[in-house]
């Protein structure tokens, strides 16, 4: 039997969401305890190339406009090399738009993406539990 969120629904006792991170309990009805299990909200691929793709362009607009800035002063200066020297030093205090590496795992929790989080979460557990009978049995391994 393939596992569906439909057929492992009963089996939701508790989901707590965080962020992108749930914190769910299944228990079957012949289960004392039930069993905890996280699952992360993931975005799909596509979503992850697009958001590092525009992250990367304000990236590299940002160290643009500073080498752009940094030749001027060194022209107006008219110091030889103080413009390539006022660039990499503004490069390695950081300044510019810094990628922000959370932003690509940023995920909106659609009812969608809910589900499939909750069914990726279960797959860990799927080997304590077996459908028998249309219900979800507990088994000790």
């Amino acid at each position: 039997m393939e596992i569906t969120f439909a057929s492992i629904q009963p089996l939701i006792v508790e989901e707590k969401w965080s962020g992108n991170q749930v914190s769910i309990k299944f228990k079957a009805t012949n289960q004392e305890q039930p069993m905890l299990t996280m699952g992360v909200a993931m975005p799909n691929q596509d979503e992850m190339m697009k958001k590092m793709a525009a992250e990367m362009a304000k990236s590299a607009a940002s160290n643009m406009a500073i080498n752009a800035g940094a030749n001027a002063l060194g022209n107006l200066a008219g110091v030889s090399g103080l413009g390539s020297v006022t660039s990499s030093a503004a490069s390695q205090a950081g300044l510019g738009y810094q990628m922000d590496a959370s932003k690509l795992m940023e995920v909106e929790i659609t009812e969608t993406v809910r589900q499939e989080t909750i069914l990726n979460a279960f797959k860990g557990l799927a080997a304590f539990y077996r459908f028998e009978n249309d219900q979800w049995i507990y088994k000790a391994i």
